[in-house]
């Protein structure tokens, strides 16, 4: 009878394991799989420019605004990390995580476009 239930147990752990291992990988990419996705999407600059309006609100054109960092003529790669990061909880912004969290891949992707030809 022991032996039965241990086999059970170890079927029962192996697919536990198994269904767990996706979560973990990506867990352990550090968004990294995230980030790669968007950088290869193809990005509308002119949708960003739309979106831009809201990023506008606290971020200066020029300079920095009351501790708000300048986007304009960021580098597209750290635009998305910057906003991937943010999603994820990872940067520690409650405002930021609120916005990159409604935020689409597509979406992330437009306003790196816009903000990095600035």
């Amino acid at each position: 009878m022991f032996l039965k239930n241990k086999r059970a147990m170890v079927f029962v752990a192996a697919g536990l394991a198994l269904c767990a291992a996706p979560a973990l990988a990506d867990k352990d990419a550090g968004n990294g799989g995230d980030i790669s996705a968007i950088l290869e999407l193809t990005a509308d600059p002119a949708y960003g420019a739309y979106l831009a309006g809201e990023c506008a609100t606290c971020h200066a054109s020029s300079g920095t605004s009351q501790g708000v960092p300048r986007i304009a003529g960021m580098a597209r790669e750290d635009f998305i990390l910057a906003l991937v990061e943010y999603r994820a909880g990872v940067r520690d912004n409650q405002v930021m995580q609120t916005t990159a969290a409604r935020l689409s891949d597509e979406e992330i992707a437009a306003l790196a476009a816009h903000f990095s030809a600035q």
